[in-house]
């Protein structure tokens, strides 16, 4: 039995050999003459064969690249600094008896005092001036308020001026009572001279008589005329009093619009002293001055430029509109419908819909599996629908217009096993991408339910697709579907009715971990990820043409990058503390700029984030959402408006300062920058203290 195993073994390998010698091996055992391409034995589809587009396919859009020549801009992130402060002393030494504006008495008298009793009213123990008592209403300010000119910013304890004033009040009510009777002496002596007069005049009296009512008259005019200067000098003793009573309440002196309080020097109950007499230090919020500190050899291409001038732009940090609850795990996806319902997918197997101003849940849809991801139909679509994946590879399809009658039962299965990573619908919301976890990619037809189209393998005219998990699927009106992976790649794929092939080379070697890499609605422009800087590429020739750059020294980009509905905004993270930047997208020759930094409660860092339909158009709708840990965040998005008037372009430079530290090589410049006030700014764009961005031209 043995001999017969090894003469067959021994035959079989015979026929190898003159097989592998005559070629045979060479040709695969299956054979399709429409097949034209080879990977090993996989035979992969001749894109001649994969029909038609799968959708009408829009023009790719006209890019302007930038024109302008001259050097690299230098951005560098400053501080804004007030130009002039003031001392607020106090002319008379004294106990504090406030820091803040005194409400007006004749508000307290039209209202009552029940509405100054809260915050951030609060009012004075008695004030006793002379045998009266009076009580203060005021608004409490503390370090960093803004005031306006003429507001009263603190007062010193009155008592002794205010019984001044209640004295010479009491003075001139006596010296006015005593000038009538004078006066109606004054008058009676000229009628009892007249009487006399008459008389003397009739031969009726004498001379002696006459004379003396004509000495009364002149003595009692005279006593009248003292009385009305004794009143005169009354007042102008209860005016001096009212000066010096006004000398206990502090105001700025030099006649700024607009201040803010940079430090109370004198708290309330402290005592002032004429030798030091500061109570509160503030600042002009009129001009300020935008400071940076530059690297040395930027400050040494400046040193050869007779007028330099820089655009500045503020950093505005805005918080949270809303926080939502409900979710107990990580949360991995947030979407907007097209209805502005927000839709919410995480680790904790739950998939949560809000109203974007409620607090809790409108509805909850709890599964077997950890939800990875989740996508809504857009506006031009027929359907409300929101459609989630999981870590098990299922795809879940909800209604938004009749949740009561959804239960949470998966549609169909994008692979056994695998994680959903990524999913997109196209614009018209009739097509479904998914991506997973080991790089495969699916189309599906949206239509009652998720109707398989094809796989993207070689079958179907994909010669090699991602080899790690992939990270965001975007459609274009181009017929394309751009797709990133944790592979480092980016990659354009045409999309056919029957497959789909490489639409170009891949573009590799990105140097970040921005996950979910954004792709603008027109098709224009697809991001890629290099550490600090995202590049703008066309889609159509992967060619880099825009880039937004961190400023030195800031945390790179990480986990999103997405654009507006419109393009005309980019939404990153990666920032400090968990925030979020919003950016105006560069174009043509406007480099993009940082327009919100969003600030979450919680400093954790952020997963996920989507549009609104209508960010970016004002109104109640104009919105973006973000999750950090198992919180949804809801951000007001500005208008374009907004975003066009934000910046100060053509500053000049007014301060350039070589650094006498050798060790540091840094140079410290700045420039002077009007602060107007506006509505949405009523103390002006910019505030002291806060970061800037100085873009040197």
């Amino acid at each position: 039995m043995f001999r017969i195993l090894f003469i067959v073994a021994l035959g079989a390998g015979l026929f190898l050999v003159i097989a592998w010698q005559l070629g045979l091996l060479d040709q695969t055992s299956v054979t399709n003459p429409k097949n034209v391409g080879q990977i090993g034995a996989i035979e992969v589809a001749d894109p001649t064969t994969l029909g038609k587009d799968l959708y009408t396919a829009d023009p790719y859009p006209t890019i302007v690249p930038p024109t302008r020549g001259q050097s690299n801009p230098i951005p560098v992130v400053g501080t804004m600094n007030a130009i002039e402060m003031e001392e607020v002393p106090s002319p008379v030494p004294g106990r504090v008896l406030f820091i803040g504006d005194q409400v007006s008495d004749s508000a307290v008298l039209a209202a009552g005092s029940t509405p100054f009793l809260a915050e951030p009213y609060s009012s004075t123990p008695p004030i006793y001036g002379g045998r009266s008592s009076y009580t203060k209403f005021y608004r409490r300010y503390y370090e960093g308020q803004t005031a306006h000119h003429g507001q009263m910013l603190a007062m010193i304890d009155p008592s002794e001026a205010l019984g001044y004033v209640v004295d010479k009040i009491e003075k001139i009510g006596v010296a006015e009572v005593e000038a009538v009777a004078a006066a109606a002496a004054a008058k009676e002596g000229h009628d009892r001279y007249i009487r006399e007069k008459i008389l003397f005049d009739q031969k009726a009296g004498n001379a002696e008589a006459l004379g003396g009512a004509k000495l009364t008259k002149i003595k009692l005019e005279s006593e009248h005329i003292t009385k009305q200067g004794a009143v005169r000098l009354a007042n102008n003793e209860k005016d001096l009093a009212a000066i010096r009573l006004r000398q206990h309440e502090l105001r700025a002196f030099l006649p700024y619009k607009h201040f803010t309080i940079k430090s109370i020097v004198r708290q309330t109950g402290a005592f002032v002293q004429q030798q030091n007499p500061t109570v509160l230090v503030v600042q002009n919020l009129e001009r300020l001055m935008a400071e940076a500190m530059i690297e040395e050899p930027d400050y040494l291409r400046l040193q050869s430029r007779k007028q330099i001038t820089a655009t500045i732009e503020p950093t505005i940090i805005e918080g949270s509109q809303n926080e939502m609850f409900g979710h107990r795990g990580e949360i991995h996806s947030v979407a907007v419908a097209r209805d502005f319902h927000i839709v919410s997918a995480s680790e904790d197997k739950s998939v949560c819909v809000f109203r974007p101003m409620d607090r809790a849940p409108l509805r909850m849809y709890v599964h077997p599996d950890p939800m990875r991801v989740v996508v809504c139909t857009p506006k031009a679509a027929e359907r409300n629908l929101a459609i989630a994946g999981c870590a098990k590879g299922n795809l879940y399809v909800w209604d938004l217009d009749n949740q009561d009658k959804q239960k949470a039962k998966p549609a169909v299965k994008h692979g056994d096993d695998v994680a959903i990573t990524s999913l997109a619908i196209s614009q018209n919301g009739k097509l479904l991408a998914s991506g997973a976890h080991d790089g495969s990619i699916k189309l599906w037809k949206i239509e009652n339910t998720l109707t398989p189209l094809y796989s993207f393998i070689p079958a179907h005219g994909v010669a090699q697709g991602h080899e790690d998990a992939v990270t965001s699927l975007h459609f274009t009106p181009q017929c394309r579907l751009v797709s990133s992976s944790r592979d480092k790649s980016v990659r354009v794929w045409h999309l056919k009715e029957k497959g789909a092939f490489a639409d170009g080379e891949p573009v590799h070697d990105r140097q970040g971990n921005v996950g979910d890499l954004g792709v603008s609605p027109d098709g224009r422009w697809m991001l890629f990820d290099k550490d600090r800087t995202l590049w703008l590429m066309s889609v159509e020739e992967r060619k880099l043409v825009h880039t937004v750059s961190m400023a030195a020294g800031a945390t790179p980009f990480d986990a999103l990058a997405k654009f507006s509905p419109d393009g005309s905004l980019m939404l990153t993270a990666g920032v400090a503390e968990g925030r979020l930047q919003l950016w105006r997208a560069p174009e043509g020759n406007e480099h993009g700029f940082e327009v919100r930094q969003f600030a979450p409660r919680d400093k954790q860092t952020v997963s996920c984030a989507a549009f609104s339909p209508d960010a970016g158009k004002g109104g109640t709708n104009s919105f973006a959402v973000s999750a950090s840990g198992s919180i949804v965040y809801l951000w007001n998005i500005p208008t374009v408006a907004e975003v066009g008037s934000q910046r100060i372009p053509d500053v000049p430079l007014t301060l350039r300062t070589h650094s006498l530290d050798h060790a540091t090589k840094m140079s410290r410049i700045g420039f002077e920058v009007p602060n107007p006030v506006s509505d949405r700014y009523p103390n002006g764009r910019f505030e002291v203290g806060r970061p800037v961005t100085i873009v040197i031209e």
